[in-house]
């Protein structure tokens, strides 16, 4: 079981009256920013069990009523990715396709779906590759000359680099040295995750990378897992995933070889003791159990960010970097370069990328306020 689903259930859950929160499972709820105990941990797993059980049975249900190999799944549940990645792991279906923004969200995927089918009269017709949503890059982009615009707003201190080749290799190099980059480039995700176009990037072998993008760039909790982005053509070097899983939905195992071996104790370890152990030479994503919320890059949806990851596997060797979404707590992830700017001087971010355009931290004007703004978000 993911840490990240536990610990997650544990401090997420609300209830409209605590009262009854408390005479129902006889402890109180945990506050934002609160002490999470093992009664949490346990109760958060107790949800989960229950949550994937359900999931598989009404999968094999389906499959039972309909016969079919194919299974298309949405609704908020469906991004659970621990029970996502059991159920494709029950092989009750040759191919599960998840709907990227499966939340509330996706409803507006829907009602242009219905009307261009029914409405329209239209062909329901499926890509080769079976996904079209192409990578689901489906919001704005921006233009070097609006993104300059904002950049002299602020007095920001940018670098044009013409080679994207060599944007990528210093880029790379800046993330082999510890740096933690943000990462903008083109259309923005739709849905929950970010998947490259407005990611927060860092070294997923790092020992100290997780503890410093929670404390020092998200703001949040330091349990708080990674994922990574890792090239489909590398996922097997590093994952027990025996599918593609574009849209970080799916849970997977980091492989054995490449795991370290746990005190005779580990089991029995305080929960931070066990958070901190080094596990595998992926620390960073590397979730209590092994476990990885897994983006497999593909070259045909998302060249540039393919490049980039390609580029640091030609370096050193590891296909992968973590990606988390570029945004603090409590915010949205970016969407203009404006709003990049901003997160990356209200954090301690290294690095900012847009476009072709390289900032250095170090190399921008003071920024007002910091403190102040850092207070405006609650933990989410």
């Amino acid at each position: 079981m993911a840490e990240s689903e536990i610990l997650n259930y544990a401090t997420g859950l609300k209830m409209v009256n605590e009262s009854k929160w408390e005479k129902l499972f006889g402890f109180p709820a945990v506050k934002p920013d609160g002490k999470i105990e093992q009664k949490h941990c346990d109760l958060a797993y107790a949800i989960q069990k229950i949550t994937e059980d359900i999931v598989i049975k009404m999968a094999k249900e389906a499959k039972r009523i309909t016969g079919s190999d194919f299974l298309c799944m949405s609704g908020g549940v469906a991004l659970n990715c621990v029970a996502n990645g059991k159920l494709v792991r029950e092989n009750v279906f040759k191919e599960i396709f998840i709907q990227p923004a499966a939340g509330d969200a996706g409803g507006a995927l829907g009602a242009a779906q219905i009307a261009h089918h029914m409405y329209f009269d239209q062909k329901r017709e499926t890509p080769l590759n079976g996904d079209s949503m192409k990578g689901a890059y489906l919001g704005p982009d921006f233009s070097d000359k609006e993104a300059v615009i904002s950049f002299k707003k602020h007095k920001a201190v940018y670098h044009y680099i013409d080679s994207f080749d060599e944007l990528c290799s210093e880029v790379s190099d800046l993330i082999d040295k510890g740096n933690v980059v943000g990462w903008f480039q083109g259309r923005m995700e739709f849905g929950p995750r970010a998947l490259g176009n407005r990611s927060i990037l860092g070294d997923a072998r790092n020992k100290e990378m997780q503890k410093k993008l929670n404390l020092k760039i998200k703001y949040r909790e330091s349990f708080r897992p990674f994922a990574p982005s890792v090239l489909i053509e590398s996922s097997n070097e590093f994952f027990d995933l025996p599918v593609s899983s574009p849209y970080m939905l799916l849970i997977a195992d980091v492989n054995k070889e490449r795991r370290n071996t746990l005190p005779e104790n580990y089991n029995e370890l305080d929960l931070w003791e066990k958070l901190y152990f080094e596990r595998s030479d992926v620390q960073a994503i590397t979730h209590l159990d092994f476990s990885a919320r897994v983006q497999t890059v593909h070259k045909e949806t998302n060249p540039r960010y393919w490049q980039l990851i390609n580029t640091f596997k030609e370096k050193t060797g590891y296909g992968i970097v973590v990606n988390t979404s570029f945004n603090v707590r409590g915010e949205p992830i970016v969407c203009t370069p404006e709003d990049a700017y901003k997160c990356f001087m209200r954090t301690e971010m290294d690095y900012l990328v847009v476009n072709n355009f390289l900032l250095k931290k170090t190399e921008q004007p003071d920024w007002k306020n910091r403190d102040k703004w850092m207070v405006e978000f609650k933990p989410d």
